[in-house]
């Protein structure tokens, strides 16, 4: 197959390139040292602006489908001050619907973009699939307006899916590579009730969902949930970082949670059985309580 990858060189893009080698890719680049790194991981690297709508068409002309996993998340310092989340916010609406414009222009068959759980309502024990009730405000609605951009190509005959990622972590991973560090001074940032619950997914698997979600013929437009097969209580996940650690750990005090976007501090147990049964997928990391000690181990 033929497929055009935007935001490839990033984490989940360089997951999911490792499982496309036998697929002619294209990955936008955006210097050489990430044209390099594309070519290492067996694709090809584009130059030019992902902005321009001519562009665009160009790229997508003769693929088989495209891939959107562009994304732009500030640091946990500047997260709270006016304006951090305005490039998040640009990616998944504005430029998510400018490339769903482009490929219904030429008649790309298939686009995948990645979304987030975090978007649902606090669901509290429940298992959530993909028809629970969501409540994404302020920055958060982005991903909503990037699910009705891909629910537009679906509406002019191709497939639009929407991956919706549970918490990535892996040794890859920025965020959780602070995280680890936090843990190892004797903190551990979950953030909630320490009875709810939290979905999460190993960056390995985030790459083969991706890879599956591009080539799996068939594949129904929509909506999809991708987690690992086991969410941990909020205790739980903090007695992971404290036992990987090897020491006490302190979690933030509730005042705090109150302060930060509710999102981040909601119960979602949430359930990949659809991907599953469209695809055959399963998380080679099924859990978070081994998963995290390895992530540890690597940092």
């Amino acid at each position: 197959m033929r497929l055009l990858i935007l935001g490839g060189t990033g984490v989940a893009g360089r997951s999911a390139l490792r499982n496309l080698k036998d697929h002619d890719v294209s990955v936008l680049a955006r210097s050489a040292s990430a044209a390099q790194a594309v070519e290492k991981l067996g694709a090809k690297p584009l130059t030019g602006a992902a902005d321009d709508p001519q562009q665009l068409r160009r790229w997508l002309d003769g693929v088989d489908a495209a891939v959107d996993l562009r994304v732009r998340i500030p640091s946990p310092g500047r997260a709270m001050l006016p304006g951090a989340w305005r490039e998040y916010v640009r990616l998944r609406d504005t430029a998510a619907g400018r490339l769903v414009d482009a490929a219904i222009d030429v008649g790309t068959p298939r686009v995948v973009h990645d979304t987030v759980t975090m978007v649902y309502a606090d669901g509290g024990d429940a298992w959530l699939d993909e028809d629970a009730r969501v409540d994404a405000p302020g920055f958060m609605a982005a991903n909503l307006a990037c699910e009705r951009h891909l629910a537009r190509l679906t509406a002019a005959g191709g497939t639009g899916a929407a991956l919706r990622f549970a918490m990535f972590y892996g040794p890859e991973d920025g965020t959780s590579r602070q995280l680890v560090a936090a843990a190892r001074r004797g903190f551990a940032p979950v953030l909630g009730h320490p009875e709810s619950w939290m979905s999460a997914i190993h960056t390995d698997d985030v790459g083969t969902a991706v890879a599956l979600a591009a080539t799996t013929d068939g594949l129904p437009a929509g909506v999809y949930n991708l987690a690992d097969d086991e969410p941990l209580r909020r205790r739980e996940l903090a007695a992971v970082f404290a036992e990987a650690a090897g020491r006490r750990v302190r979690t933030p005090p509730a005042a705090l949670a109150r302060l930060l976007p509710k999102a981040l501090s909601r119960s979602t147990r949430v359930s990949s059985e659809k991907f599953l049964a469209a695809t055959g997928w399963r998380p080679a990391v099924p859990s978070a309580r081994a998963g995290w000690p390895a992530v540890f181990g690597q940092a």
